[in-house]
């Protein structure tokens, strides 16, 4: 089937495959393997001293490596082994070894010889037919990974760590020697097509793969159920020798498949003989439906227009790298779905089967693809690397009827082809040409696809824009300009990509900013990581992207932070653009889309996670700070109460309502009720707040404990020490606290001149607090009463090159002198240093800094009474 007027695109399906025992038998085989890391000549000689470490698939060798202080992470050469006794199942039995995957070149051998080829690719499933190399009794069966970077294989470079391992599930395949063909090119030997499909019929079309012997009769019996598992269709078909068996049928009035109603069949297919023996059994989902993408006019299903929009989704989990559970990846497709989501890009190569499984259960629409990232794998091998990638990922995942575009590459000009020179060039403009008609020839009735991130017309020049599809990662309001020039700069994007090819559709494939959940603020800027940020920011995209029909579909950038060892970010190691924390808790943004896209009735405090506060009094001697908090939701107005008392009632704007709320010393209750197609919902939060006396002199608040973020406007919260607090850092007022002198250090650079640096801080888990600092500063002073404290001061020399040297004194009195932060520590290293004072009068506390070469610098300061 060639190109489709107006690209009409119908279904066909397929998710995990699921085997009957009493036919075809497949059982994991993650258990009791040995594991080494490095290299070894032979992993069986017992004369070597090797200490092999007892491990369960999956399994990274990567998950503490990516996130220590030290630069880089091991690639290279891990090896797995494992003794088994195969078992005997049928006569003349064919066994094999499914791997969904292990990054990024595997070798495989069985009592000491090498079974296939070695299998190429991190991220695509693949199978090799064992049964050759098997004995009676005991096999010794030994596996090879290296993850080293290798110029001939992709991704070539990436904003996301390669880590090495077995870290997805291994199945042991027994099956008679006639079956439905394993150990192929993709590990999937049934492929169905609807090729026509309406609310009144549809017509399947089944593609097997079958080996048998060249005597005998078979015959490919295909038995499609509906999901109440009640008998639909039997279609017979004979299979000759040497031949792909076609079965083609049609079914009236299907259940169609959609976001919305993601009804599923079941599609049965067996070998059998002419007495109707089964000797093989393979069961697919089907799901029917039909769908378009009009450039003008958005995404299309069954005929209704759908406004796709979702996330990108990376595979790894905080500390586990990406050796993660089948559990894991579906309960990430229910929070997606629990978001009101409706569309999935899954980035930036295929994932495991679970996470197709959910989507087609769930209706979440999705597109695939492998991990051309940033550059061209070098030459022609690397080339042909790339396309059998590309095979593999769409022959695998061909039946799910939750894909609609497979893509065949993200931001491949980050590496910039006009400064690789000619030869690159070309190389690099053929790359995606061949895999652009590889996508075509393996699956006309999909979408083709591209990720880009440079201007349309740089990507037009160089003849790259030739996918069905073409999707665009613009970061506005974060790397570049700010919030209030989202909507301008999104609609200037679409106007120019749609003026290269105006019928063209456009998906805004990436978007968003970072935000550690442990930085809050009232006044959130760019690139502060705070998450009220990211609230702001993802509301002002989605004004822009609800209104535009001509962004067909919009993935934010990510569904949950992810674990990069080269990122020095607010949480090193950690991209945190995710809706969710890397361990899955979620981020205020993510109730905002809960709000905006959910069908049935939604409410919520968006900062209910943020349960300890902390604010200045509003008056000297008051009991209350009154701080805002915001509501999101779908109805139409809100009532907030706190601690039983009604705030009054707010109407909701663009889902959002923000009350000025007074916050008492100690717990406070926070309730909020709205109303939705006469469904009363509800929703509160406890906060413990700590009420700081505007005057630290007060009686009626004694003062007690401060801790400053200095430098900065944001509250840092230590998850790790019991939610301690820090506090936004203040120009000194008379009775209160504050610093006196110097500026905010600033990060300058093309994308960003933010207050703090990108700097990986050692010694600490708090990098937030030492990223922020003031420089030049000339005093802390807080007026406080006689009495004693306990004067914490955190210091650090972040990508200094100059000596700085400084001497701290205490109301004149010298505590820390010829402090050389970078010769005595190191740079980048977090310094803490704790200091008793007594004061017996009522001038307070001054802290005071004295430049004796170079700039004096703050990152935190800490006072507690002790009295």
């Amino acid at each position: 089937m060639k190109k489709l007027f107006s690209f009409l695109i119908t279904a066909f399906t397929f998710i995990s495959v699921v085997y009957a025992q009493q036919v075809r038998h497949i059982e994991t085989y993650n258990d009791a393997w040995s594991f080494y890391k490095g290299s070894l000549d032979n992993p069986f000689n017992e004369a070597l001293d090797i200490n092999w470490e007892k491990v369960t698939l999956p399994h990274s060798w990567n998950t503490k490596d990516i996130l220590d202080d030290e630069d880089g992470y091991y690639r290279g050469d891990g090896w797995y082994k494992k003794t088994a006794i195969i078992p005997k199942i049928y006569h003349n039995q064919q066994v094999f070894l499914l791997f969904e995957a292990a990054n990024q070149v595997t070798s495989l051998y069985v009592n000491g010889k090498a079974v296939g080829e070695d299998h190429i690719g991190g991220y695509t499933t693949f199978a090799r037919d064992i049964t050759s190399a098997l004995k009676e009794g005991t096999n010794e069966i030994a596996i090879k990974v290296n993850n080293a970077h290798n110029d001939e294989i992709i991704p070539q470079a990436a904003d996301f760590s390669f880590y090495g391992g077995i870290y997805r599930d291994v199945h042991l395949i027994i099956t008679k020697p006639v079956h439905f063909e394993v150990a192929n090119l993709g590990a999937n030997a049934i492929f169905i097509r609807t090729p026509e499909v309406s609310e009144s019929s549809a017509k399947i079309s089944v593609q097997s793969k079958v080996v048998r012997p060249k005597k005998g009769t078979y015959y490919v019996k295909q038995t499609l159920y509906d999901a109440q598992n009640n008998l639909v269709k039997i279609m017979k078909s004979k299979a000759s020798y040497g031949n792909e068996v076609f079965s083609d049928f049609s079914i009236s009035n299907p259940n169609l498949w959609s976001p919305e109603s993601p009804y599923l069949y079941k599609l049965v297919s067996e070998i059998i003989d002419k007495k109707g023996n089964v000797y093989d059994r393979i069961e697919n989902p089907v799901g029917f439906r039909w769908f378009r993408f009009d450039a003008k006019k958005g995404f299309f299903i069954n005929g209704k227009q759908t406004k796709l929009i979702g996330t990108c989704r990376h595979q790894d989990f905080l500390g586990k790298a990406n050796a993660v559970s089948d559990e894991i990846h579906r309960n990430d497709m229910r929070l997606l779905k629990e978001m009101g989501s409706n569309f999935l890009r899954i980035a930036h190569y295929p994932q495991d089967p679970a996470i197709l499984e959910m989507c087609n259960k769930l209706g979440l629409v999705a597109t695939l693809e492998i991990p051309f990232v940033d550059k061209a794998a070098a030459n022609e091998t690397g080339k042909q690397n790339s396309i059998k990638m590309l095979k593999e990922a769409i022959r695998f995942n061909y039946n799910n009827p939750a894909i609609v575009a497979w893509n065949l590459g993200n931001e491949t000009t980050m590496k910039a082809p006009d400064k690789l020179g000619e030869a690159y060039t070309k190389h690099f403009v053929e790359t995606h040409k061949v895999l652009g008609k590889t996508i075509k020839d393996e699956d006309d009735t999909r979408y083709s696809y591209c990720v880009f991130f440079r201007e349309p017309a740089y990507q037009d020049k160089l003849g790259i824009r030739l996918t069905d599809l073409v999707g665009y990662n613009k970061y506005y309001g974060w790397y570049v300009e700010e919030l209030e020039d989202i909507d301008k700069n999104l609609r200037s994007l679409v106007e120019r990509s749609l003026a290269l090819n105006p019928d063209k559709p456009f998906i805004l494939s990436e978007y968003g900013g970072g935000a550690d959940p442990r930085i809050r603020s009232y006044n959130p800027t760019r690139f502060d990581f705070s998450v009220e940020y990211q609230f702001e920011l993802h509301k002002a995209y989605m004004k822009t992207i609800l209104d535009m029909p001509e962004i067909v579909g919009a993935n934010v950038w990510n569904y949950a932070d992810f674990q990069v060892e080269h990122r020095k970010d607010a949480v090193p190691h950690i991209n945190s653009k995710g809706l969710v924390s890397a361990d899955r808790k979620k981020k205020d943004a993510y109730y905002l889309y809960q709000a905006l896209l959910k069908k049935t009735p939604f409410l919520a405090i968006a900062s209910k996670s943020w349960k300890k506060r902390a604010g200045i009094a509003d008056a000297v001697g008051g009991d209350v700070a009154t701080q805002p908090i915001t509501v999101v939701g779908n109805g139409k107005d809100v009532e907030l109460f706190v601690n039983g008392t009604s705030l009054g009632k707010k109407v909701f704007d663009f889902s959002t309502a923000t009350f000025n709320v007074p916050l008492k010393h100690g717990n406070n209750l926070i309730e909020v009720v709205s109303e939705k197609d006469g469904e009363l919902l509800k929703d509160f939060a406890i906060i413990e707040f700590t009420l700081q006396p505007k005057n630290l002199k007060s009686e009626t608040n004694p003062f007690k404990e401060i801790a400053i973020n200095v430098g900065s406007y944001c509250y840092f919260i230590e998850t790790d020490n019991i939610d301690y607090l820090w506090m936004p850092d203040k120009a000194y007022e008379k009775g209160g606290y504050g610093y006196v002198g110097g500026d905010f250090l600033r990060f300058k650079s093309k994308r960003r001149n933010n207050i703090g640096t990108n700097v990986s801080v050692k010694g600490t888990e708090n990098d937030p607090i030492y990223q922020t600092q003031r420089i030049g500063i000339e005093a802390y002073k807080f007026d406080v009463p006689k009495g004693t404290y306990e004067l914490s001061l955190l210091l650090a020399e972040l990508k200094t090159k100059e000596d700085n040297i400084m001497d701290i004194v205490v109301n004149g009195k010298p505590v820390w002198s010829d402090i050389n932060l970078k010769k005595q520590y190191g740079n980048d290293r977090s310094v803490m240093k704790r200091f008793l004072i007594t004061i017996e009068n009522d001038n307070g506390i001054t802290v005071g800094f004295k430049s004796k070469k170079g700039q004096t610098r703050l990152s935190g300061i800490k006072l507690r009474s002790v009295n």
